[in-house]
């Protein structure tokens, strides 16, 4: 049972009590079977086959509700653990975050900014980093820089550079100590210019000699992880807390909170600190807490890297609530209706069952969408670079002759950089299934630029080689996909070599499947297949494993580093193509991946009787002429990428239009503030520093009212398109199709309206 990544939870309630013994009273074992009474001395015939299925049935039940009450302390378990991984993760992000921002600052800061009355020369500059760095970190509450003092000397909150002192606080004591120490971690203390309770991330300014000569202090909201918490479903009496392993698990965050128990040591003797104490990075455990005496399991999961352990704790009898009822429910179902039993055994295995496969699909469904998320992140930064690289080819094109020698590369670039943006497209729709945009083509120039793409990440031991077929071999295939194939396939024999010298081959060729590689009803049996494979003198496979390589998040690689996505979008992907997929591999032996596909005719020769000579290669064709805009028109282009940003302003100034061109959105609205008619359209991205594209449209709707507006963005979700509609933008514009989009979208509105008016 996994936590939810995305959930609408009502805030509970909770509870936590200091830790006790940690016993339990066990639970009574299944009820004795009642004897069949006696008549006479002798037991009637009937009422002893009545007894007897009593018997059974009561051990039945007794055995179904005794592995269900296991299975509900085993689910719950499982559940805290995996919440206490889920917000570890989260913690383990903000730790690594911060550690870097302060190192980052100390080292940027130069000595000389920590003298006396330094602030008039370098207080603009630095208090500006501190405050961009801590905008776009929102569990922090501010950056700070002090002096060996401790006196309070830059600060990235406004009006916060008070002389305020931390001489005294534990933080600054232990920098000034040891020379050796780096980063400290405060104890939870209430914060002097804040007033919140916080915990400081310290990193130290040293001179060349090792004194301290100031400090970079993060202070951390608290706050933040508390909200974080309260989403968690753990009941009315759960309890999560976050501890400290340098302090004798001291209190740093408790949910609920009680203010007594923070920075308090955790007594020796509880399970769970002699559990981290033992250095285990997780734990499951059972207590009872001294004060309530409420019992609970949790889950403990140690923040790798930093001195700290996350616990999630459930009730036990919360846990066990659910089953308490259906053990009264069941026993009062059995005694009255004896000759339902059956019956309701089916339905509680029915229902069982059902769980299980419903378990089954969530788990798969949250697993694509965070794989959703990354990919849609990814694509966004990706599709900026394919538009400026698509926009600059176009115009370099446009500005040279059809003839020119540099055209057919020219060409090259277009035709790579159309693929990338399709392969993005495929990234983005890994979880769903899209037709296949089938061409008959030949196979070797896709195995060559795939090994051409590859060859640079592989490590200087590996080396990747190309075995192609003497004669052309062709086929009916999704370029970007099959490509997709590959490099999953290439990918997975580089990682199979463990950083061994070796040979990852790519091979090509025309030949009838091996009977025993196909299923026995495949349409490709006996028939000639294009035949595609990928060998590597890995560490190979064996039988069990193989069985298991295309079930979806099957994974040989250790925690956290891959997906088990990779082989069933690989099956998916040759299976839509009418393939078939076979493995060829021993332990220790390497592995051969062997993938059919169904076999094209090469093109049909000339007819002409002409000589099979090389013909030249023809001038690659003119890029279409550009519509016409309406002279004047004017147009204010907003983007915080200057290659995107110069790529557009050439491409509206060859068309015609007066262009102006902005890197963000705060700079065009000082703009238009100082003149609200001077475009006739406005287009932003939407993605930006500070202000947003949206953020853009919201302002603009008040201050140019009537002056259309168009967000352009390399990632368009649905969220993305029904917030544009309700901020009143005109359209949204796929980033990476700006060359072909842009323009006709332009002149659709320079006919729509004469030029030079709002």
């Amino acid at each position: 049972m996994m936590p939810c990544r995305r959930k609408s939870v009502t805030a509970c309630k909770t509870a936590w009590c200091p830790p006790g013994p940690q016993t339990e009273a066990a639970m009574p074992p299944p009820p004795a079977p009642a004897t069949a009474p006696t008549h006479a001395a002798r037991p009637l015939p009937h009422l002893a086959l009545l007894a007897a299925a009593a018997v059974a049935g009561t051990l039945l039940i007794g055995h179904l509700l005794w592995q269900a009450r296991v299975e509900a302390i085993e689910g719950a378990q499982t559940s805290a653990l995996n919440y206490a991984r889920t917000m570890q993760v989260r913690l383990d992000a903000t730790f690594r975050r911060a550690d870097a921002v302060v190192q980052a600052v100390a080292r940027s800061t130069p000595l000389q900014a920590l003298e006396p009355g330094a602030e008039a020369m370098f207080g603009p500059r630095v208090n500006g980093e501190l405050a961009a760095l801590s905008r776009a970190f929102e569990e922090l509450i501010a950056l700070r820089i002090v002096d060996a003092r401790g006196d309070n000397r830059y600060a990235s909150t406004p009006g916060a550079t008070a002389r305020v002192n931390y001489a005294d606080r534990d933080f600054f004591k232990r920098l000034q100590a040891d020379p050796n120490n780096a980063l400290v971690f405060s104890e939870v203390v209430t914060g002097r210019l804040s007033g919140r309770p916080t915990m400081v991330v310290a990193y130290p300014i040293r001179e060349p000699d090792g004194q301290l000569a100031g400090a970079v202090l993060a202070p951390i909201d608290l706050s933040f992880f508390q909200r974080q918490f309260q989403q968690l479903d753990i009941g009315q009496q759960g309890a999560v807390f976050l501890r400290r392993t340098d302090r004798n698990g001291a209190m740093v965050l408790r949910w609920p909170h009680i203010e007594a128990e923070v920075n308090s040591p955790m007594p020796a003797q509880h399970v769970i600190w002699q559990a981290m104490a033992a250095g285990k990075a997780e734990a499951i455990s059972q207590y009872r807490a001294f004060t309530d005496g409420v019992e609970r399991m949790s889950g403990t999961v140690r923040v790798q890297g930093y001195p700290f352990f996350l616990t999630v704790a459930m009730s036990r009898q919360e846990v066990l609530a659910g089953w308490r009822r259906l053990a009264w429910a069941t026993g009062s179902i059995w005694l009255a209706l004896l000759a339902a039993m059956s019956l309701l055994v089916w339905r509680v295995q029915q229902a069982e069952r059902q769980r299980l496969s419903l378990e089954q699909q969530l788990l798969e469904s949250r697993r694509i969408e965070s794989l959703g998320t990354l990919a849609g992140g990814i694509a966004h930064d990706f599709n900026n670079i394919l538009a400026a690289i698509i926009g600059n080819v176009a115009l370099a094109r446009r500005e040279l002759e059809g003839t020119h020698p540099a055209v057919g590369s020219l060409e090259q670039v277009r035709t790579a950089a159309a693929r990338g943006r399709t392969l993005v497209q495929q990234i983005l729709a890994i979880g769903r299934r899209q037709p296949q945009a089938l061409a008959q083509q030949p196979l070797l120039p896709l195995l060559e630029e795939t090994a051409a793409l590859l060859r640079p990440t592989l490590p200087a031991s590996v080396q990747m080689h190309v075995q192609p077929d003497l004669a052309p071999v062709h086929a009916a295939v999704d370029a970007a996909r099959l490509q997709q194939v590959l490099m999953n396939l290439c990918t997975n024999a580089s990682h199979a070599m463990q950083g061994r010298s070796g040979c990852i081959e790519i091979g090509l060729s025309a030949r009838a499947a091996p009977l025993h590689t196909l299923r026995p009803d495949s349409p490709l049996a006996g028939q000639p297949c294009a035949h595609l494979w990928v060998r590597d003198e890995g560490t190979g496979m064996d039988a069990a494993t193989q069985a298991r390589i295309f079930e979806p998040f099957f994974t040989t690689k250790p925690s956290g580093e891959g997906t088990g996505l990779g082989l069933p979008v690989v099956q998916g992907i040759v299976a839509a193509h009418g393939g078939e997929i076979a493995i060829d591999s021993s332990p220790g032996q390497g592995t051969t991946v062997h993938v059919y596909l169904p076999l094209a005719a090469p093109p049909a020769p000339a007819r002409d009787g002409a000589p099979d000579t090389a013909a030249p290669t023809p001038a690659a064709p003119a890029p279409p002429p550009l519509p016409a805009g309406a002279a004047g028109l004017r147009v204010l282009y907003i983007d915080d990428d200057p290659v995107v940003a110069l790529m557009v302003e050439r491409l509206l100034a060859q068309a015609g239009y007066r262009a102006e061109v902005l890197g963000s959105g705060t700079q065009a609205l000082q703009r238009l503030r100082s003149e609200p008619g001077a475009f006739d359209i406005v287009i932003t991205d939407y993605n930006m520093p500070g202000l947003s594209g949206l953020d853009v449209a919201h302002e603009l709707a008040d201050l140019c009212p009537g002056t259309p507006v168009y967000i352009s963005s390399g990632y368009i979700t649905e969220e993305l398109l029904g917030k544009a509609l309700a901020a009143g933008v005109r359209g949204v514009l796929q980033k990476q199709n700006t060359l072909e989009d842009l323009l006709p979208m332009l002149q659709g509105r320079a006919t729509a309206q004469p030029a030079g008016r709002p």
